[in-house]
């Protein structure tokens, strides 16, 4: 393979890999563009993706009537540029997002609009995966380079994201030019607050970037050793301009200044501790999110907080379900503040549940799921009973192949690992191998598959070179016979 034919050949596999996706959206659009029998629930735009168009359709609607587009929409709970994203796509095509019925909280999704977004970000990830390309070519072998492109713009797991609502398709944007800047080892003090900046972003764009930030300058300690001092600077005055933007915006709201969105303060507690509490005291899962909502009414009595007068204890059956009875903002985020705090409460009483829960779902969680997108439409958008679809036949089935799936890519990935430490290539390796430890760190414990897929960006370098090694290899074995 001649250099100058990958010089055109990663282009080509680029192109095809937006078209491509072009065409995947296309179909999913035109097949699952609808609603259920029910007539309410939308097969493509449900669950978080409803969310996120919902407030996005409100931010585009104040705007519309007159206020700031920067100030316009609800508190920061999770994710809030992709909801701006979603509003500029609004006011940009004209295209209302939802049509209210009673109140805000019954609207519906509209019919039709959709294909121009899922385009823009395919074409959003596929331009910034060419940045990408340029910026890396020099670093990694020609034929390396090629795979890593072909992984990155084909890998079934990555690439299902581009045709759907969820956030990942325009943060694995930001990931890749992160990823490149970073790559290029510049200690100039413009060059790394520009990455600041995105890791800033890419935060706003999904809530794991938050802490992103230390891996990158852990590496860059041991690059730049006493000549540190610029790109630090850079990086945290970067991310800190982007972090006290969103602080501004969310004390403006409720005169209290947090960065750390609300959704974070729950997760643990709502998907992981309340479970341990079941497994403590012999629970079922639903009695264990009562005993919980007990807890807390405790908690608001000895604090003197006091609910409205739509609260009906009665009707609770989860902690999260009380958060519309709070008569401000204030002590919403203390509410928050305390559910964050027992999360952590019940895993640090609980060490030995703790650790055999975080230890399977670590193990779940790096099982690749390739076909997450085309189920979540197919079983979830039609299933009116919202029957989970990992506990259908299907589900059980496609395991042994999305374990054998993964493993392949995981053994091409490790000849890729010992090839760069075998060339001392220790920058690129702490850099990748942090990267992707992150996510585990960050969200093993969730056992979510969803939430590991960022870390095939930077897993791509490591197959990429593991595959382009075990060729060579075929090759030379054929050649000695």
């Amino acid at each position: 393979m001649s250099i100058n034919y990958n010089k055109y050949l990663y282009l080509i596999i680029i192109l095809f890999g937006f078209f491509l996706s072009v065409a995947t959206s296309s179909y999913y659009v035109s097949k699952y563009d609808k609603y259920t029998k029910n007539g309410y629930d939308h097969q493509l735009i449900k669950d978080e993706t409803y969310y996120h168009w919902r407030q996005g359709d409100k931010i585009a609607k104040e705007v519309r009537a007159g206020k700031n587009f920067f100030l316009a929409g609800d508190i920061t709970f999770t994710k809030p540029l992709h909801q701006r994203i979603v509003a500029l796509y609004s006011l940009i095509t004209g295209y209302d997002l939802t049509t209210e019925k009673n109140d805000y909280q019954e609207a519906q999704v509209n019919l039709g609009g959709k294909l121009p977004f899922l385009i823009f970000q395919s074409f959003i990830y596929f331009f910034s995966l060419f940045y990408f390309s340029k910026k890396i070519r020099k670093i990694f072998p020609d034929k390396s380079f090629i795979y890593i492109i072909l992984f990155l713009s084909l890998e079934f797991t990555i690439f299902q994201y581009h045709s759907s609502f969820w956030t990942e398709s325009i943060y694995f944007s930001f990931l890749l030019i992160i990823f490149a800047m970073v790559l290029e080892k510049k200690n100039f003090l413009i060059h790394n607050l520009f990455i600041g900046i995105l890791v800033g972003l890419a935060f706003l764009q999904r809530s794991g970037a938050i802490f992103y930030i230390f891996p990158i300058l852990i590496c860059y300690s041991f690059l730049f050793k006493r000549f540190f001092l610029k790109p630090f600077l850079g990086i945290i005055i970067g991310y800190s301009l982007i972090s006290i933007l969103i602080g501004i915006f969310n004390y403006y709201k409720t005169n209290v200044f947090y960065i750390y969105p609300s959704e974070g303060k729950y997760s643990i507690h709502t998907y992981f501790s309340t479970d341990i509490i079941a497994k403590k005291y012999d629970l079922s899962f639903e009695e264990a999110k009562i005993y919980e909502v007990e807890k807390t009414i405790d908690w608001a009595e000895k604090n003197k907080i006091i609910f409205n007068d739509q609260f009906d204890l009665n009707k609770i059956k989860s902690t999260l379900e009380l958060r519309p009875y709070f008569i401000n903002e204030v002590d919403k985020n203390k509410f928050f503040n305390y559910v964050n705090h027992r999360q952590f409460q019940i895993l640090l009483n609980n060490p030995i549940l703790t650790f055999k829960k975080v230890l399977k779902n670590t193990i779940h969680f790096v099982v690749l799921n390739p076909t997450f997108n085309h189920f979540y439409n197919e079983h979830r958008g039609k299933n009116e009973s919202r029957k989970s679809f990992i506990n259908t036949d299907t589900h059980k089935k496609l395991i042994p192949y999305r374990i054998v799936y993964s493993l392949v890519i995981y053994f091409f990935s490790i000849l890729g690992f010992y090839y760069l430490f075998k060339r001392k290539k220790f920058f690129e390796l702490s850099l990748i191998t942090l990267s992707i430890l992150y996510y585990v760190g960050l969200f093993g414990w969730y056992g979510k598959t969803r939430l590991y897929v960022p870390s095939l960006i930077y897993l791509s370098v490591f197959f990429g070179i593991g595959l382009n090694i075990f060729i060579d290899y075929l090759r030379n074995f054929k050649k000695s016979f």
